[in-house]
C-alpha cells in the first residue's frame, strides 16, 4: 500500500513532492481580489484625487507616500503576528476571516472623501489611504502570501500558485482599466460614481476573500521547537536577522523597483491618453489592447517557471521589459508603439508579479540555516512591505513629477505646455525602463534557487535533530 501511494506521487525537477490540485490553485486565486482591487483603485487615486475632487498633484503624492510608509510598520508587526498565530485554521488562514469586513469597508471609504471640505480632505485622505492600505491590505496580504509556503515545498509549484494569482489579479487589473472611465462615465463621471464603482468591487473583495479562507489547506507549519523558538524572538531581532540574510535584501529591492514600474504602469497611462492621445477615453484602449499580452503571459509564464525556474524566468521577462521600454523612448508620441511596445512591456511583468511571492519565500530557508528560525510570516512580510513601498514611492512619482510639469495649471484651465508633456514620458516610459534595469542587474547572479533542494534537506535534517 505504502509503495502504490509512493508511485502516485508527483515530483517536480528539484525532487521536491507536488501536492496542488486545479482547485487548490483556483479557490487560492480567488483571494487576490481582495489585495487587487485596493492595488488597482489605490493606483487611481492620484486622478481621482486631483480631477475629481480638484486636490493639488503634489500634496496628493506626498499623501499616498506618506501612508505607504506608515505600512513599512504595520508589515513586519503582521508578520510578527502570523508567525505566532497557531489554530486548528492554521496560522495564516484565520486572518483572511478576521479581516473579510474591513476590507471591504475600506475599499468604499477610499472615495467617500468629502469634496468639498477644504483642508480636511487631505486629512481624510491620508487616514483611509492608511486604513486602506497599512491596516487591512497588511492584514490580508501577509497572511495570505505566508499561506504559500504552508501550501506546499515545491518551488515549481509555488510559482504556480503565483501565477494563478498574478491571473486573477491581472483580471481586476485589466477589467478595471477598461472599464473604469466608460462605467464612472455612463454612472455620471463624478464622485458618486466612483462610489458605486468602489461598492461592487467591495463585495466581489468580500466573496474571493471568504472562497479562500473557506477551501485553503495549510499542509506545512513548522515543527513545535521551532514555532516555540520564533514566538521568543523580537521583531527588532527578527530584522537582525533578515538584514544578515543577503538574498531576502536583494529580492526586497527587486521587489520595490517591480512594485514601482507597476504602481506608474497602472496610474501614468491616464496621463498619457489625456495629454499625448487628447482623449481620456485612449485609456480604455490601452488596456483593452494590453489584454492580448496578459493572456500570452499566463498562458507562457508555466512554461517558463517548470523549464527554466523562477530565476531565470525573472531574468528573461526583464530583458523582455527592457526591449519595450527601449523602444518606447525611441517614438515616445508615436500612438502605434504605444500600444505594440506597451504591449511587450505588459507582457514582461506577467513572469515577475508570478515569481515574486516564490522568491521571497524561499529565502525563509536561509533564516533557518543562519539563524535557527525561518519567521515565514516576517519573512513574507517583506512582499507585502515591498508592494506597498513600491506602489506608494509609484505612485507619489507620478504626483510629484506631474506637479512639476504644471499639471495643477492645466487643471485650472491653463494650457498644455511641453515640460507637462515631459513629464507625461517621464513617468510612462523612463521610469518603468530605469526599474527593468536595476531588477535584471539584481537577478542576474541570483543564486540561491539552485542551492535550495539541498539547504531544504540539510534544514529539515537539522529540524529534526532539535
Amino acid at each position: 500500500m505504502e509503495l502504490s501511494e509512493n508511485m502516485n506521487k508527483l515530483y517536480d525537477k528539484d525532487g521536491m513532492e507536488k501536492v496542488m490540485r486545479p482547485i487548490d490553485y483556483v479557490t487560492d486565486a480567488v483571494g487576490q481580489v481582495a489585495l487587487n482591487s485596493i492595488t488597482v483603485l489605490s493606483g487611481q487615486m492620484t486622478y481621482f484625487y486631483t480631477n475629481k475632487v480638484g486636490m493639488a498633484a503634489a500634496t496628493v503624492g506626498t499623501i499616498l507616500l506618506a501612508a505607504k510608509i506608515v505600512d513599512a510598520v504595520t508589515d513586519l508587526i503582521m508578520g510578527k503576528l502570523v508567525d505566532k498565530t497557531n489554530t486548528k485554521r492554521g496560522k495564516a488562514r484565520p486572518w483572511l476571516l478576521r479581516m473579510l469586513i474591513p476590507t471591504m469597508a475600506a475599499i468604499v471609504l477610499l472615495f467617500t472623501v468629502p469634496a468639498h471640505a477644504g483642508s480636511f480632505r487631505y486629512v481624510y485622505a491620508l487616514l483611509t489611504n492608511i486604513f486602506a492600505s497599512a491596516i487591512c491590505y497588511t492584514a490580508v496580504a501577509v497572511p495570505y502570501y505566508t499561506m504559500i509556503a504552508y501550501k506546499t515545498r515545491s518551488s515549481e509549484e509555488k510559482g504556480n500558485i503565483g501565477r494563478f494569482r498574478s491571473a486573477v489579479g491581472y483580471a481586476v487589473g485589466v477589467g478595471l482599466g477598461i472599464g473604469l472611465i466608460p462605467i464612472t462615465t455612463a454612472l455620471g463621471d463624478d464622485q458618486r460614481a466612483w462610489v458605486i464603482l468602489a461598492c461592487a468591487f467591495s463585495i466581489l473583495t468580500g466573496i474571493g476573500q471568504f472562497v479562500t479562507y473557506k477551501f485553503s489547506l495549510e499542509r506545512y507549519v513548522e515543527s513545535e521547537g521551532s514555532q516555540e523558538k520564533e514566538s521568543h524572538i523580537s521583531i527588532v531581532e527578527g530584522i537582525k536577522i533578515l538584514v544578515k540574510n543577503k538574498y531576502w535584501v536583494k529580492i526586497t529591492v527587486f521587489g520595490v523597483c517591480m512594485n514601482i514600474m507597476y504602481a506608474i504602469i497602472m496610474a501614468a497611462p491616464i496621463y498619457y491618453a489625456l495629454f499625448v492621445a487628447g482623449d481620456q477615453a485612449f485609456y480604455s484602449t490601452i488596456n483593452t489592447v494590453n489584454l492580448i499580452p496578459s493572456i500570452l503571459g499566463f498562458l507562457t509564464v508555466g512554461f517558463f517557471i517548470k523549464r527554466f525556474g523562477l530565476t531565470k524566468t525573472a531574468k528573461i521577462a526583464s530583458i523582455i521589459g527592457i526591449a519595450g521600454s527601449l523602444v518606447r523612448v525611441a517614438f515616445p508620441g508615436s500612438i502605434p508603439v504605444t500600444l505594440i511596445a506597451g504591449s511587450v512591456v505588459m507582457y514582461a511583468t506577467i513572469p515577475l508579479i508570478s515569481v515574486l511571492p516564490a522568491l521571497v519565500l524561499n529565502t525563509a530557508e536561509v533564516n533557518f540555516k543562519n539563524a535557527g528560525v525561518r519567521m515565514t510570516g516576517m519573512t513574507n512580510a517583506s512582499n507585502s512591505f515591498v508592494g506597498k513601498i513600491g506602489s506608494g514611492l509609484g505612485g507619489a512619482l507620478v504626483g510629484w513629477i506631474l506637479a512639476w510639469g504644471g499639471l495643477d495649471a492645466v487643471n485650472k484651465g491653463g494650457a498644455m505646455t511641453n515640460k507637462l508633456l515631459s513629464a507625461v514620458y517621464i513617468t510612462n516610459i523612463y521610469i518603468p525602463l530605469i526599474m527593468f534595469i536595476i531588477m535584471l542587474i539584481i537577478i542576474w547572479k541570483y543564486d540561491l534557487e539552485e542551492k535550495l533542494p539541498a539547504l531544504i534537506q540539510e534544514n529539515a535534517e537539522k529540524e529534526a535533530q532539535e
